[in-house]
């Protein structure tokens, strides 16, 4: 009896020594798993910061063309409207400026013409519309067509 208590003595510790290789065995592919999550978290902060930093360059190289550009536009001239006349009087000479506003009153006056012309076909079309719808007798009667007196 004392053997058979031995033998169930010695099976509980075992079984607690595998129940504690099992858990430290866990305990260990845990970490392992944490170190792995906190690795891929390095690479994801590191492709973060580059497409930060690409962004930020863009940014600034936007800002400097834009820079560039209007530096470029106020510090040319603006050419003058003039030509070189040769001869014996030879001098810069003014080319006369367009005048853009001369022909809005033709425009004008072309526009309200089609405007008036539009509304006039329109206006005929409506008529020759009611024309064809109108009755033919228009006088109220009785219904044996004698007229009313009064």
């Amino acid at each position: 009896m004392q053997t058979v208590l031995i033998v169930i003595l010695l099976l509980v510790v075992s079984l607690f020594a595998l129940s504690s290789t099992s858990q430290s065995y866990a305990s260990a592919k845990q970490a392992q798993a944490a170190i792995e999550a906190s690795h891929a978290t390095q690479i994801a902060n590191t492709g973060n910061l580059v497409t930060i930093v690409t962004v930020a360059l863009v940014i600034l190289a936007a800002l400097a063309a834009v820079v560039l550009v209007a530096w470029l536009l106020l510090r040319t001239p603006a050419q003058s409207n003039r030509r070189w006349v040769s001869g014996t009087n030879a001098d810069w000479e003014y080319l006369p400026q367009p005048q853009p506003n001369v022909l809005v009153p033709a425009l004008l006056t072309m526009l309200l013409y089609q405007m008036i012309q539009s509304q006039q076909e329109q206006h005929q079309q409506n008529e020759q519309l009611w024309m064809m719808n109108e009755p033919v007798n228009d006088l109220p009667g009785l219904p044996d067509q004698t007229p009313w007196d009064f």
